[in-house]
């Protein structure tokens, strides 16, 4: 894989970002936190979230996945942007359950992060979950 040489502002709040955005009104409004060598947050999906009636949008869950990766970079200090993800959905999430999400840096190289995130119902079943490249922002 390539690696191009990146270069973009770093931003320490975006009260406009689709994942996290306070301001945004279409926001996930996820509020991550440190948690042993991670991030989570909770996520409950709301009917804005579905694809099938009563089911989260598997894009959604994506996002969600996606949002926790980089914050798991972000907590350490270490800015990226998404390269390369795969995702892997196990069940369908359903609207209005309380979700739980968790990602991690799982390895570090001179320009990349291996990452993983997972999103999990209270009673530790598996609803989905991606590993990921990181570029790492110089």
């Amino acid at each position: 894989m390539e690696i191009p040489q990146l270069s973009l502002e770093k931003v320490g709040g975006n009260p406009m970002c689709f994942g996290c955005g306070k301001e945004n009104p279409h926001s996930l409004k996820l509020n991550f936190h440190e948690e042993g060598d991670g991030v989570k947050a909770d996520f409950v999906p709301s009917e804005c979230h579905q694809s099938w009636p009563g089911f989260v949008h598997g894009g959604v869950m994506m996002a969600v996945l996606d949002e926790a990766i980089g914050w798991a970079s972000f907590i350490k200090n270490i800015y990226c942007v998404t390269a390369k993800i795969e995702v892997r959905l196990r069940t369908m999430g359903k609207i209005g359950e309380h979700l739980i999400v968790t990602a991690r840096i799982d390895r570090q190289s001179k320009r990349t992060l291996d990452m993983s995130a997972e999103i999990k119902r209270p009673d530790g079943t598996i609803v989905a979950e991606a590993s990921s490249v990181q570029f790492i922002v110089r």
